[in-house]
């Protein structure tokens, strides 16, 4: 009993030690992600009522559905998802198909930053989107970037 009461104090301990050298919490959701600075969190709360994770800062709270929650993690650079255009020049969602317009590659990222697709533009084309799973993606074609939801 007492190996397995340090066993858990020590894993307590160096969790603490893990989360040092980061500076934001990011929350990873369905649609989006959002970081909230470490210094300006004042507490966090399951509220299970509501079913919702609630961050409250320095600045006011932030509040996140539980069925939309897919990860916490700790980072040391925030996210920059929620704050890209949905539509460029030469990129648009239409009718669930991207539309691209240019020349040159065009890469899909995932919310995590895992290239998903690469397909070569000469011109205008339409890209079905059918295989890749619901989320938040990254599109960009030369020097314009945008997000788009599937």
């Amino acid at each position: 009993m007492k190996k397995t009461l340090l066993a858990g104090l020590l894993l307590m301990g160096s969790t603490c030690i893990e989360a040092d050298g980061f500076t934001f919490l990011t929350l990873s959701q369905t649609a989006k992600e959002q970081s909230v600075e470490l210094a300006s969190i004042e507490k966090i709360v399951f509220n299970t009522q509501a079913q919702t994770l609630v961050v409250t800062t320095t600045e006011g709270e932030v509040a996140v559905p539980l069925a939309e929650l897919q990860k916490m993690y700790f980072a040391t650079t925030p996210t920059a998802i929620e704050e890209m255009p949905t539509q460029s020049e030469a990129l648009r969602m239409e009718n669930g198909c991207l539309k691209a317009r240019g020349k040159g590659l065009l890469r899909i990222y995932a919310a995590n930053g895992t290239l998903q697709r690469m397909a070569k533009v000469e011109g205008e084309m339409s890209i079905g989107l059918g295989n890749l799973p619901a989320g938040t993606y990254i599109v960009s074609l030369q020097n314009q970037t945008i997000k788009i939801q599937k």
